[in-house]
């Protein structure tokens, strides 16, 4: 996969268990992120992208895309200057792991 194309594997609607780790849940965790203001939401919903993106499994490589194709990463790095540690250590460990994208990298060193 090219990182660019449309998702392999995506055709079909996600369903049941799927849902989790389906590229179209980046959206409303993206959401969450630049709407809310509780700090305990922050923490989860950067905590789920960080773990969603985690590692080389096919689906975490998709979510970094997805993060990168909806404009979350300069919704993630903005969040980096709240006032809560526990959002902030989410939220940096979740940019750690969308770096394992090249071109995440790429981005997040120009914000």
């Amino acid at each position: 996969w090219d990182g660019v194309s449309p998702f392999p594997d995506t055709a079909e609607p996600p369903k049941g268990v799927q849902m989790l780790w389906h590229p179209t849940i980046v959206k409303p965790y993206l959401t969450l992120l630049s709407e809310c203001s509780n700090p305990d939401t922050l923490e989860g919903a950067a905590g789920a992208l960080q773990n969603l993106a985690a590692g080389s499994w096919k689906w975490s490589v998709y979510i970094r895309a997805a993060v990168r194709k909806e404009k979350g990463l300069p919704i993630l790095v903005e969040l980096l200057r709240i006032d809560n540690d526990k959002v902030v250590c989410a939220v940096a460990t979740a940019l750690r792991n969308m770096a394992l994208d090249i071109r995440n990298k790429e981005l997040i060193g120009e914000l």
